[in-house]
């Protein structure tokens, strides 16, 4: 069975997680289909004025540490580790939401 990942997924993340998580191919596939259920989600959620014309226009302004995260949460998520993909996302909300956050200091620059 070969897998195919999505193109915005750093391939070196991918690798370490699957790695990490011990992914066989059906769930290193549910895992990619739902990241990219949620990609396309929040692009179809977005008010039409702030929205890109196409969905890979919105989808490569993700950044690519955002889809290795989303990949690991869905990786978790499919293990049935739903706690584990829980602090995943906290943990990620609380650095992003931290003063010292570099993103946050470059983008105010």
């Amino acid at each position: 069975m070969t897998t195919v990942l999505d193109k915005h997924l750093p391939l070196d993340a991918a690798a370490d997680i699957i790695g990490e998580l011990g992914l066989k191919g059906g769930q290193i596939l549910r895992a990619n289909r739902t990241m990219q259920r949620i990609v396309r989600n929040a692009w179809t959620r977005l008010p039409s004025a702030r929205r890109p014309p196409t969905f890979d226009e919105f989808a490569n302004g993700v950044p690519a540490h955002h889809w290795a995260l989303m990949f690991r949460v869905c990786a978790l998520s499919q293990l049935g580790r739903t706690s584990e993909a829980c602090a995943v996302i906290t943990a990620a909300r609380h650095r992003t939401a931290a003063p010292g956050d570099g993103a946050r200091r470059s983008a105010s620059s």
